[in-house]
């Protein structure tokens, strides 16, 4: 009996460490919003000029630190090939411990495509993937 539970404790130990070398985690995006407020109270799917526009990444189960990385695509705008970075509308983000990562844009008074763009967010643990969650959204008014 007594070596059954040696045995147990030995392989329990073991298990723990090959998943912290293999730097295991159950972190993951839970929810991510497309808002006019940083709260994420009030999701909005369309967006006129001058307007911000507020992408909020609810990050779970996260024990350490992870990067959430934001990116802005075209989806479907007139000129624009879909699923190209929209210039200067990609930011990192370090992210501690289970918290939102808030990311933001400020529509210009002009000179933008009306149409609708994607939103996209990877969490990264050590510059590897684990998760990623999209949504879209329109502009109109210009």
């Amino acid at each position: 009996m007594r070596r059954i539970r040696l045995d147990s404790a030995l392989a329990g130990g073991l298990l723990v460490a090959v998943l912290l070398a293999c730097n295991f985690t159950t972190a993951n995006i839970r929810s991510l919003k497309i808002s006019d407020s940083e709260d994420g109270k009030n999701e909005v799917k369309t967006f006129k000029p001058s307007g911000k526009i507020y992408a909020i990444a609810e990050i779970a189960n996260n024990g350490g630190k992870v990067d959430a990385k934001f990116r802005v695509l075209y989806d479907d705008v007139e000129g624009q090939t879909a699923g190209t970075l929209v210039q200067g509308a990609e930011k990192t983000l370090e992210v501690e411990g289970s918290r939102p990562a808030v990311f933001w844009i400020t529509l210009p008074p002009r000179g933008f495509n009306n149409g609708r763009y994607k939103v996209e967010v990877t969490m990264l643990k050590d510059g590897q993937e684990k998760d990623k969650k999209s949504g879209t959204f329109e502009i109109s008014g210009y």
